[in-house]
């Protein structure tokens, strides 16, 4: 993997099954975490509360080696910023040329304008998750709530264009 190559990013459930893969193009690489921007292709429009996914939309994904979440900074096609989702998820893989996430159903979500809200609470709790992962979910939400609040890591960039990710 390397910066300006392409990754192939492959979201799975919490057991392992494969929901969706997609492009993207590494913009940051270091021992903590990979950037990626990719471009929404689902096709069709996804209302998370503060804004909607549209096709076209821009994302740049965080994803942290040893974290239990990603946050993807999500902006327009005409690089206006509409606000960051962030996944609970399990650490993610990550190999040469790809990146795989499962998705615990758990989110952060927060607006351009700083308007966050947790979804999905209930799907995350008919998954009946473990101690453990009850646990690691908790902290994780502390800490995208704490770094949003301070407008730190992906939070701190309230711009769309991504060069060099740091």
């Amino acid at each position: 993997m390397r910066v300006g190559g392409v990754v192939t990013i492959t979201k799975s459930d919490e057991h392992g099954n494969d929901l969706t893969t997609y492009p993207g193009r590494v913009t940051h690489l270091d021992e903590g975490m990979v950037v990626v921007a990719c471009v929404w292709t689902l096709g069709k429009t996804v209302d998370v509360g503060p804004f909607a996914l549209l096709p076209g939309d821009h994302l740049i994904e965080y994803y942290y080696r040893d974290a239990w979440f990603n946050v993807f900074r999500v902006c327009d096609a005409a690089e206006r910023l509409k606000g960051w989702y962030c996944n609970v998820t399990m650490p993610p893989e990550i190999g040469a040329g790809w990146i795989r996430w499962r998705d615990l159903k758990l989110d952060y979500v927060m607006g351009a304008e700083g308007d966050g809200l947790i979804a999905d609470e209930d799907e995350f709790e008919a998954m009946q998750p473990s101690d453990q992962v009850r646990r690691q979910a908790a902290a994780a939400l502390v800490t995208l709530q704490r770094w949003a609040a301070l407008r730190q890591g992906p939070f701190s960039q309230d711009g769309c264009v991504s060069a060099e990710e740091g």
